[in-house]
């Protein structure tokens, strides 16, 4: 096994060092500032693209269903009896003295 890696190792280095032969110098740092600037366009998209994601599905958004209130019925005032009236009148006036 560890043959093996060597030698896909070396047919591969063997290849690279083929087509970096042929290029210039000058094509040869045009294609390793390329690379390095993919690389790094990828490095920043994948870290941000992260720092997006963080706590954006750890927490379920919950529907909050408010139901209709349910309002009293008030009782109407000519509803009281005519002793009830008095009472509350007598209790007021008492202020207004």
């Amino acid at each position: 096994m560890r043959k093996m890696y060597v030698k896909i190792k070396d047919c591969i280095g063997g290849r690279l060092r083929g087509l970096c032969d042929r290029l210039t110098p000058r094509q040869r740092a045009i294609a390793v500032i390329v690379t390095a600037s993919l690389f790094a366009l990828v490095n920043f998209y994948m870290i941000f693209r992260a720092i997006y994601d963080i706590g954006r599905e750890d927490t379920r958004r919950e529907v909050i269903r408010i139901e209709p209130l349910d309002i009293p019925e008030f009782v109407p005032s000519d509803s009281l009896s005519e002793g009830r009236i008095r009472e509350m009148e007598e209790f007021f006036n008492q202020f207004n003295k």
